[in-house]
């Protein structure tokens, strides 16, 4: 049976508040990266303290033009700096400013040392363990004096002198190492762990992990610092802090 009443065309109306696919797909994407970085991640590197000197020389050598380019500079190149720790993790996001303050960090010293007095031939082996308490990593390198240190066998003292001050220190609490013993060689491991100051800095992490693996590391890096200085970024990775 057919209707008398007339039928009406619907007229679709433009929603301007709804999102497209692409949208709603890069904002899943969003969330899914401010999920990423919240995470707390663990971090680590490796290094023996002379050839990081050694290889922060021979860079300001050989990018001298570069360094008299920007003589108010208020960080080492980040090409010098992460590279010097070949490119580990905690190197990238300690030089950058990617992460919180870290909630512990914790250090184990390998040291070749040898006597400096003739009396003992060859050489010893020494394994120190360090932990500093929660602090950021400008106050692991230089110092922080709002915190209690255990040195370990139940000496727990106040304030943290900085990483290098605080090797000396353990080592004059060391007990097994003879008297008129030097260091010939001191490897460092230093882990810990944070999450991310923003997404921002996450997926700056994220790109230079990429140009790491993509052989670009070295020359993007050096770009990034330029434009940092011109821009007056204020990431500020001292020479104090990269041995």
């Amino acid at each position: 049976m057919k209707s008398n009443s007339t039928s009406r065309k619907r007229s679709k109306k433009y929603n301007q508040n709804k999102l497209t696919p692409a949208q709603v797909q890069a904002n899943q994407r969003k969330a899914e990266l401010r999920r990423e970085a919240a995470q707390e991640y663990e971090f680590s590197m490796r290094f023996v303290s002379s050839e990081i000197r050694s290889f922060l020389k021979e860079k300001e050598i050989e990018e001298a033009d570069l360094l008299k380019q920007y003589p108010n500079a208020r960080s080492v190149p980040y090409h010098f700096s992460i590279a010097a720790y070949d490119y580990q993790d905690l190197a990238i996001v300690q030089v950058l400013e990617h992460v919180n303050e870290c909630e512990q960090w914790s250090v184990e010293l390998t040291i070749t040392m040898s006597d400096r007095t003739d009396m003992y031939e060859g050489s010893i082996i020494v394994n120190q363990p360090l932990t500093a308490p929660k602090m950021n990593y400008f106050e692991f390198w230089s110092g922080k004096k709002d915190c209690y240190v255990d040195l370990g066998g139940g000496i727990r003292v106040k304030g943290w002198k900085g990483l290098n001050d605080e090797i000396l220190r353990a080592l004059e609490h060391n007990k097994k190492i003879p008297d008129g013993f030097g260091i010939d060689r001191l490897e460092v491991y230093v882990a810990t762990s944070a999450s991310f100051k923003s997404v921002n800095t996450y997926q700056e992490f994220l790109i230079v992990a990429e140009w790491i693996n993509k052989g670009i590391a070295e020359e993007q890096l050096r770009k990034l610092w330029i434009v940092d200085q011109l821009i007056g970024n204020g990431r500020s990775f001292g020479y104090e802090g990269a041995a």
